[in-house]
């Protein structure tokens, strides 16, 4: 009788030691799983794929208004024969094949020109704008979505929320910046397992650090230090200025570029981003998006893609 219950135990204690043994191997997925260490993913506009025609998508279901906006043949046009908004006037939307001046003041609801749409200080488009191209001569209110097919070129003191663009400058227009990356190869997949780092971490000036990261705390790269890879990072992030990245950044804090900066993949901040003066983003080979939930661009700063302000953006001084 006495055979039983033991044999019953062995079978027990065997069975468990099988489980235990079988299960040691899940144990980080397990841990992972019930206590998770990384950061979620930060929502986006499921629309909102990097790709420059973000900004039609979003058109989409207002094709029928715009078909209806009233034409142009009617308004003033200036010595070079562009039509012009003059100064404090109001308009409520257009659509026209040629180009547009916004005289000091001048507000419009809703704007669709073929050709180029000049904005002078202090003028306003309050819903949406698209154009061949885009010029702000002065402090201006874009409109929440303010699109282009070339070029957007925004002044000091400028304010926008949604940006698209083959390319988005901010005063003084300057070269592109050339950096010799492609000595270091192409970016690392989204699939290759990154670097991870607990706590702060500080890259030292000149390094070159080969794969991507995972920084529980806050992140600093020094001057011309180059990161071949893809960062994520908990806290903020802190380019100092000639600092490199070939890949993604994200971070859910903030992140700060101070200068002559080249970031050659998408940019996302769970709060405030700054882009420094001389600052790139992205190529003409490699378009991509910026967002946050505030954006402040610096002189000469240059963005392949498109930009995403959740409250709101501004060039400043």
């Amino acid at each position: 009788m006495s055979e039983v219950p033991h044999s019953w135990l062995f079978g027990v204690t065997w069975l468990l030691v099988t489980a235990a043994v079988f299960l040691i191997p899940l144990y980080p997925a397990l841990r992972e799983l019930y206590s998770r260490s990384d950061a979620g993913a930060l929502e986006i506009d499921h629309l909102d794929n990097g790709r420059t025609d973000y900004a039609a998508l979003r058109m989409l279901d207002q094709l029928p208004v715009l078909e209806e906006m009233p034409r142009t043949a009617q308004w003033q046009r200036d010595d070079r024969g562009q039509l012009v908004i003059p100064r404090g006037q109001t308009r409520l939307m257009a659509k026209t094949m040629h180009s547009v001046v916004l005289g000091f003041r001048a507000q419009i609801k809703a704007l669709i020109s073929s050709d180029t749409v000049e904005l002078q200080a202090n003028s306003m488009v309050l819903h949406f704008l698209h154009a061949n191209n885009i010029h702000c001569l002065g402090p201006v209110h874009l409109a929440r979505l303010s699109s282009a097919v070339r070029n957007i070129v925004l002044s000091p003191g400028s304010r926008f929320q949604r940006l698209s663009a083959t390319c988005i400058f901010t005063w003084p227009l300057k070269r592109s910046l050339g950096f010799p990356l492609d000595s270091l190869g192409d970016g690392m997949p989204l699939t290759v397992v990154q670097q991870r780092h607990h706590g702060d971490l500080q890259i030292p000036a000149g390094t070159v650090v080969q794969g991507g990261l995972v920084v529980t705390g806050n992140l600093r790269v020094e001057e011309m230090a180059v990161v071949t890879g893809h960062v994520k990072v908990h806290g903020s992030i802190t380019l100092a200025k000639g600092a490199c990245v070939k890949g993604a950044l994200f971070a859910l804090d903030n992140i700060d570029t101070l200068g002559n900066n080249y970031i050659e993949g998408p940019l996302c901040a769970g709060k405030h981003l700054q882009l420094g003066p001389n600052s790139q983003v992205g190529s003409k080979q490699v378009p991509c998006s910026v967002s946050a939930w505030t954006i402040a661009l610096l002189a000469s700063v240059r963005v392949y893609g498109s930009m995403s302000a959740v409250r709101s953006g501004q060039v400043v001084l």
